[in-house]
């Protein structure tokens, strides 16, 4: 634990996660997570009462520093998106149901004027793993988070590679399978609509909806709120023939996804993080060999399939290293 005197004199930044369900929010130093707390998203409740929360929630966290004199040199954000990072705004978020939304001033506004950043939640889970988790020491990987949503990012040189309008990365819009089922960003046929934790949570929603699985009925006491992916996977587990065929069409269409980038970008792995991804004993295997039936024989076996190393704090890193790159002009 660092005395107060030494954080007192260190640089400290406020890092927010902002996921679909819940809120990271933190105190970070150059190298460290000095403290952290979870909070709800309570979407519903609208974007400002949102940037209100993160503000007092990293009030409460200085105060449990006993850093309440300290001021913070800035604030790094990860947030669903499409965003347009220079201005700080969201475009838009299915799950959060933003639509240009300047998260980044409003943040600033409530925090007394500190220099607020943000960056699309993919990118800095990808940000995070490539300096501090799964992706150390490699020049190219790619990230892809399976969790509520499917987000990604494209790490070159420890840098995340943006486009030219700053929209790299998005892998869960990937077109899989044409006029495939209605994605939240209005597309049809994602990756995201197909291979999600909120798409394999409704195909087993549609299953006990059908009649068609009784372990899922058993484990959901015949409720449709309580159908997730995670009762896909325990009912696959339990020998649920439908459902293991939701979780192998899922690694087989993450799998194709993983091929298409390996085309395209062929980097050294390809690293897989996200709630969904707490399953990786069963989906690699089907990812791993769908990816290497695409690709070129030369190809195949020389990527790498890997696990992401920072479970949920994957974004909150990648919110540290965002903020103090663009603090120290990294």
């Amino acid at each position: 634990m660092i005395q107060e005197s030494t954080r007192k004199h260190e640089v400290l930044y406020g890092v927010v996660d902002i996921g679909g369900t819940k809120i990271i929010a933190g105190i970070a130093s150059d190298d460290a997570l000095l403290a952290t707390k979870r909070i709800s998203t309570d979407a519903l409740k609208g974007p400002d009462d949102i940037t209100k929360r993160i503000a007092a929630t990293l009030t409460g966290l200085k105060d449990e520093l006993n850093l309440s004199g300290s001021t913070l040199s800035g604030i790094g954000v990860s947030v669903p998106g499409p965003l347009n990072t220079k201005e700080g705004i969201v475009h838009f978020t299915g799950n959060l149901k933003w639509v240009n939304y300047p998260v980044a001033e409003r943040l600033r506004a409530e925090c007394g004027g500190i220099s607020v950043h943000i960056d699309d939640d993919g990118n800095c889970a990808g940000l995070g793993e490539a300096w501090y988790g799964a992706g150390r020491g490699m020049k190219q990987m790619v990230y892809i988070t399976v969790s509520t949503g499917i987000g990604g990012a494209v790490i070159i040189d420890g840098q995340v590679y943006r486009g030219h309008q700053d929209l790299a990365g998005e892998i869960g819009h990937m077109t899989i399978i044409p006029n495939g089922p209605l994605c939240s960003c209005g597309n049809y046929g994602c990756l995201e609509a197909i291979a999600s934790g909120t798409a394999i949570g409704l195909q087993g929603k549609q299953l006990l909806l059908q009649g068609k699985s009784d372990i899922v009925t058993s484990l959901s006491n015949g409720r449709m709120d309580e159908v997730s992916a995670e009762t896909v996977f325990l009912a696959a587990e339990q020998g649920d023939s439908a459902c293991q065929a939701i979780i192998r069409n899922a690694g087989t269409y993450l799998g194709i996804a993983a091929a298409n980038l390996a085309h395209v970008l062929n980097p050294e792995a390809i690293i897989f993080g996200g709630g969904v991804m707490q399953q990786s004993a069963v989906l690699f295997p089907i990812i791993a060999s769908e990816m290497n039936r695409h690709l070129f024989k030369i190809q195949q076996d020389r990527i790498q399939v890997k696990a992401a190393e920072l479970g949920d704090k994957s974004g909150l890193w990648g919110a540290q290293r965002l903020i103090v790159s663009l603090t120290k002009k990294i």
